[in-house]
């Protein structure tokens, strides 16, 4: 075989192995984009739903069971988010509602995605309160929030709520 040969040869196999290289590349990043968009249409289906069930648990309780409805409430939250609504639970709400023994109900009127993707994504929730402290007399209260989620450990849970 001729020097010439050998050379030609070589140039189409590198070329080749850049072409199968570049084609599983190729394919790898359509794979991943598909993934991606699969899980954002998950998260789309499955948010609106999950928060329209769980922001009332986190926004309403009765001042007699104050406590144990916030612990529960707060296995909703991420760790770093639980951490911070603890704190205010502990030093603002349950002290404020046995006080003033308040009794708030609330209930999610609407929810849309604002955001999605695999593992992360953002609702907009609107959320109508009552709110009945010792005189009896309702105060209504209607909110927009923004609803920012998370996968943790395989579960969604809630990051961040942020009035609007």
């Amino acid at each position: 075989m001729s020097l010439a040969v050998r050379r030609l040869l070589a140039v189409v196999g590198v070329l080749l192995a850049v072409v199968v290289v570049g084609l599983g590349g190729l394919g790898g990043y359509v794979f991943w984009e598909g993934v991606q968009a699969e899980g954002a249409k998950e998260t789309r289906d499955a948010l609106p739903a999950l928060a329209t069930e769980q922001v009332p648990q986190i926004f309403g309780f009765d001042y007699q069971t104050v406590e144990g409805s916030l612990n529960t409430a707060a296995l909703l939250l991420t760790d770093d988010y639980k951490v911070e609504f603890e704190n205010r639970a502990q030093k603002e709400i349950i002290p404020q509602a046995r006080e003033r023994q308040l009794v708030t109900q609330a209930n999610v009127v609407g929810a849309g995605m604002l955001d999605a993707q695999r593992d992360s994504g953002s609702v907009l929730v609107f959320l109508n309160r009552t709110v009945t402290d010792k005189s009896k007399q309702p105060v209504y209260d209607g909110s927009r929030l923004r609803v920012d989620y998370t996968k943790q450990r395989g579960e969604w849970k809630i990051k961040y709520i942020q009035p609007i």
